[in-house]
């Protein structure tokens, strides 16, 4: 669900990076009066996890594919505002060093996949949850939640390449909806399937709301790291088919001549380690580098906030 550079208009994209600094601003303000030590940790291994996951595209139907986001996921962890600087965190290691949604572009896919999918996720979430909620009526709360915030991030995209003059309202809202639906099944079944981990392990890090003390979060953190770098290691199964952002606009054709900008040249496209001569272990490398850099930016970053709460 990357917006690329080029599919967007100018008035489009500058008004999403104006509307997403200032909510990723305020998010900052907001969540850190809430970071603990634990909830430093929390925020990068999520974050690796994240990147690692939204690797793996799994085939839906049609010759497309869908991958995890994990907005909603980072939400019922964290809480909105720590969740949203997550994915912020996660979409801006995907442009700079993979070319995975462009520069011009990052404000609008922080606004569907950080923005919409988290609060839309963690409001459904919270409703749903209820106060004192069983571990299935979590997992429950979890699947739809997720699934909401897959299918209305979705819906976003498909309003600003409307917007932008791209594609023609009914046909892009109805193929982003469509594919989508059925890709925030496998959004909904994975974020069921990590609450679910949770809840029979450690529940009170589901509280997001309340503070965590680090012995709680420490095994979390060491399984959630593992299973990051496995995933990595595991992208050379992913799914080569487009996703549904990218079937929507190559396969039906819509805004096509505008996808193949490219306005920063990174230093691993497509996921793929420069240098190394067996492809496969190329992309495998660049997940684990990419793992690596995401968890470290947001550990800083994180910490760097938590710093500055303990001086306030």
């Amino acid at each position: 669900m990357h917006i690329p550079d080029g599919m967007l208009d100018t008035k489009t994209w500058v008004t999403a990076w104006v509307g997403s600094a200032g909510a990723l601003g305020y998010a900052a303000k907001r969540a850190r009066a809430a970071l603990t030590d634990s909830k430093v940790v929390l925020m990068a291994v999520l974050a690796a996890l994240i990147f690692a996951l939204q690797m793996l595209n799994f085939p839906v139907a049609g010759g497309t594919s869908g991958h995890f986001a994990g907005g909603a996921a980072a939400a019922i962890l964290l809480g909105p505002w720590q969740a949203l600087l997550v994915m912020a965190g996660v979409l801006g290691v995907q442009a700079l060093f993979f070319a995975d949604g462009g520069i011009t572009a990052f404000g609008a896919n922080v606004v569907n996949m950080g923005i919409v999918a988290v609060f839309v996720g963690w409001s459904l979430y919270k409703a749903l949850a209820g106060r004192e909620p069983s571990a299935s009526r979590r997992s429950i709360a979890a699947f739809v939640a997720a699934w909401a915030g897959c299918f209305t991030a979705a819906l976003a995209a498909a309003l600003e390449l409307w917007i932008s003059g791209r594609a023609p309202l009914v046909a892009v809202v109805g193929a982003m909806g469509f594919w989508h639906a059925i890709i925030g099944v496998g959004e909904g079944l994975i974020t069921a399937g990590l609450v679910a981990y949770l809840a029979r392990t450690r529940p009170e890090i589901l509280e997001a709301d309340k503070p965590t003390a680090p012995a709680q979060v420490r095994p979390v953190a060491v399984t959630l790291g593992v299973v990051a770098f496995v995933a990595a290691g595991l992208s050379f199964l992913a799914s080569s088919h487009p996703d549904g952002l990218e079937y929507v606009y190559f396969e039906q054709g819509i805004g096509k001549e505008f996808a193949e900008r490219v306005l920063l040249k990174s230093p691993m496209p497509d996921y793929v380690l420069p240098g190394v001569p067996n492809e496969t272990l190329a992309g495998v490398l660049a997940g684990i580098v990419g793992v690596i850099v995401t968890g470290a930016i947001l550990y800083g970053a994180a910490r760097t906030l938590a710093a500055r709460r303990q001086a306030a």
